[in-house]
């Protein structure tokens, strides 16, 4: 387990401390920018970077997961000219629910201002969770290393899990085969049950994209999945694992119980009165 004591050592790395926000943003980029033309046209994908900051529009859904910019304030602090060409140009899509998630490691103290200028508004918060590279917990479960063979399984099984349409199915699974990325499935009784993925940049592993389908819930499914992630990074020659949750949900329970501690939580912005989910 990752001890307060152990976490604070550990976020005295400045690179670690990059690397959370970093690896969330050139994870999302590559997954986003992997999904198959005719796939990201329906749901009018589309992704860029910025300097550090990436930045993502789904218009066929009014979500924040999908229009986001992450990384802000990441190699350096946030500027007000930032903030107000990230607001206009959400606001132009005609999203209500999009977010700026803004590193808590570069705030400047005129962000509320700069916020306020901009008509955005604190939303909620995201849970980012970080681990050593302490042993494993035990996997009793039953995890597949995903092949080429097993993309559309694993792309279905991810959108069922999160209840998401199926034309999903190809943006989870559009990184299989890609060279820094793993992921999993999880079997019960034969069945897949669930599925997670593993992108690895040098010593840093981010773990997402974990989802089990409803009727395999509370079975320990994604516990599994998580410490085969931990197994196999280890073995890959991962120092810190790190992953983010949407709020100190069940999935946060899991990744706590596999040794995860809470590095912070990073704010997202939007507009007031936006449903953030």
């Amino acid at each position: 387990m990752t001890d307060e004591k152990g976490l604070d050592a550990m976020l005295q790395d400045v690179k670690l401390r990059v690397a959370l926000e970093q690896v969330d943003a050139d994870s999302w980029e590559e997954l986003c920018r992997a999904v198959p033309q005719d796939a990201a046209k329906v749901v009018q994908l589309s992704v860029e970077r910025l300097g550090d900051v990436v930045v993502s529009h789904c218009l066929a859904a009014d979500a924040p997961l999908g229009n986001r910019a992450v990384a802000l304030g990441l190699a350096a602090p946030c500027t007000r000219e930032q903030i107000q060409m990230l607001a206009a140009r959400f606001k132009k899509t005609g999203m209500r629910n999009f977010a700026l998630q803004i590193s808590p490691y570069a705030k400047p103290v005129e962000l509320e201002r700069w916020l306020a200028e901009a008509s955005l508004a604190l939303r909620g918060y995201s849970v980012k969770l970080v681990r050593g590279n302490t042993p494993p917990p035990d996997n009793p479960g039953e995890t597949r290393l995903v092949t080429m063979e097993d993309k559309t399984l694993f792309g279905e099984v991810s959108a069922r899990g999160f209840e998401r349409p199926p034309i999903i199915a190809h943006w989870m699974a559009a990184t299989v085969g890609f060279p820094r990325w793993r992921h999993y499935l999880a079997y019960s009784d034969g069945q897949a049950a669930g599925a997670a993925a593993m992108y690895i940049d040098g010593d840093v592993a981010w773990l997402g994209i974990g989802s089990t389908l409803p009727e395999y819930r509370r079975r320990g499914v994604q516990q599994s999945l998580i410490a085969r992630r931990i197994a196999d990074g280890l073995e890959l020659g991962v120092r810190y694992f790190v992953a983010e949750t949407a709020s100190f949900n069940a999935s946060c329970e899991n990744l706590m119980r596999a040794g995860f501690a809470c590095a912070y939580e990073r704010p997202h912005f939007g507009l007031p009165g936006a449903t953030q989910t």
